[in-house]
């Protein structure tokens, strides 16, 4: 990417998630991961899957994922992520009238 310039990254394979607000995004080096947000076109949409996109190879990578413990956190959005520990933490956010107070780890790179 140019420095001081806009660049639009445009994905070469894989397909875009939805449009979406209220979503986080954390940096792995040259990965980008998306999680949350809500769809502006479906009433009640909170997403809950990871989007992944390579910004040196500019492809999306779908990233399975399994939950242990209480299982993997419902879909929301406005909810707080920060790097942590070769992933991500999330804290809170809001999904259909219920704000929520709990955090989960995922840790997407050893």
């Amino acid at each position: 990417l140019d420095a001081r310039a806009w660049t639009q990254v445009v994905s070469t394979k894989g397909s875009a998630p939805s449009p979406r607000y209220g979503h986080s995004l954390i940096s792995f080096g040259n990965r980008l991961v998306v999680f949350g947000g809500r769809d502006w076109r479906v009433a009640n949409s909170f997403d809950s899957a990871l989007h992944c996109f390579d910004l040196q190879r500019r492809r999306l990578i779908d990233l399975a994922v399994g939950g242990e413990g209480q299982g993997e956190p419902r879909g929301r959005s406005g909810h707080a992520a920060i790097p942590c520990e070769g992933g991500f933490l999330i804290f809170g956010g809001y999904a259909s009238g219920r704000y929520f107070n709990d955090s989960f780890l995922l840790r997407v790179w050893p």
